[in-house]
């Protein structure tokens, strides 16, 4: 479990960032180089996705699956393109169970508008909060295709407090969701809401950071027949922008992170002899914190010269 905050990590690492730059922004620029080192501890965890469709979508903080077990049957994860390279696709757009999870690559949103229904575009708090964030500049664009199939775009204000802000006009696809330039206290979530029936809702996504499109990474599975499947899968955990001192910082181990902000200054000064030892350094630290954390589960190959309890015969 991580243990630190962008608070405690700066308050024992500070002196150790470069020069003119604040701390999270180089935290910001050393974390995402950690995550794709390996799968250290606190970088995976397990989720539960119920789904009625062929495809399904992974939270907002998940990177990738490593392994899943569909309504209880283990079912392995297939490469994008998988099915395409070796029979093709269907015609009807269906994905062949024996093909398991299929990786469909980012989606602009968690959830897809029904075909023919029509869908007012709502802004919402993410609980505990009661009301959305404030910012001077209008942060989110929603952009899509409205009742005439005409591409348009709902800005929404946040220059005054509400517990909800709504799209004066219906939608029937959302194309892209864009973050404007200041990125918002606390996360806010995008509501699909049916025009003609309100308790027909779909999450659009959940944002928060600035500067940036919206992208959910998505999986495609046999359900032709529309029932629903409960998938429990174990994920890579995708990193995500430090905004706030209370964030949580992982993996939470200074020592690494230490090396990684050095390597980070011996680059920018053009050493790459010491950057390429504080990285391998780092590399080394949190190998030996995932060996320890694991214990007596750690894989161990052993061989038995004797056999399984006895001699082994000669068979020549």
């Amino acid at each position: 479990m991580a243990t630190l905050t962008v608070a405690g990590v700066e308050e024992a690492l500070s002196k150790f960032k470069s020069v003119g730059s604040s701390f999270i922004q180089e935290l910001n620029l050393v974390l995402p180089r950690l995550y794709a080192m390996g799968m250290w501890r606190d970088l995976l965890y397990e989720t539960t996705i119920s789904t009625t469709d062929g495809n399904f979508t992974l939270p907002d903080d998940a990177e990738a699956i490593v392994s899943a077990l569909m309504d209880d049957d283990p079912v392995k994860a297939q490469s994008q393109f998988h099915d395409y390279r070796i029979t093709g696709r269907n015609r009807d757009g269906n994905t062949l169970a024996g093909f398991g999870i299929i990786d469909d690559g980012l989606a602009p949103t968690v959830n897809e508008l029904e075909a023919g229904k029509t869908y007012g575009i709502h802004v919402m708090p993410v609980e505990p909060q009661q009301s959305i964030p404030r910012t001077s500049s209008n942060f989110i664009t929603v952009t899509g295709l409205n009742t005439s199939s005409a591409l348009t775009t709902y800005t929404p204000t946040f220059d005054t407090a509400a517990a909800t802000t709504s799209s004066s006009f219906a939608f029937t696809d959302v194309i892209e969701i864009r973050n404007g330039d200041s990125s918002l206290k606390d996360p806010v979530k995008i509501v699909a809401i049916n025009t003609a029936d309100v308790s027909d809702r779909l999450e659009l996504g959940t944002v928060q950071e600035a500067n940036k499109v919206n992208a959910y990474r998505r999986y495609r599975i046999s359900n032709s027949s529309s029932v629903k499947k409960t998938l429990r899968v174990l994920v890579k955990r995708k990193f995500k922008q430090l905004i706030n001192s209370y964030d949580t910082v992982r993996p939470s181990n200074l020592n690494a992170i230490k090396h990684g902000l050095l390597g980070s200054v011996a680059e920018e000064n053009a050493d790459l002899e010491r950057a390429n030892y504080h990285w391998n350094v780092c590399k080394q630290l949190l190998d030996e914190e995932l060996d320890a954390y694991r214990g007596e589960a750690k894989p161990v190959l052993r061989f038995d010269p004797s056999g399984s309890g006895s001699r082994i015969p000669n068979l020549l």
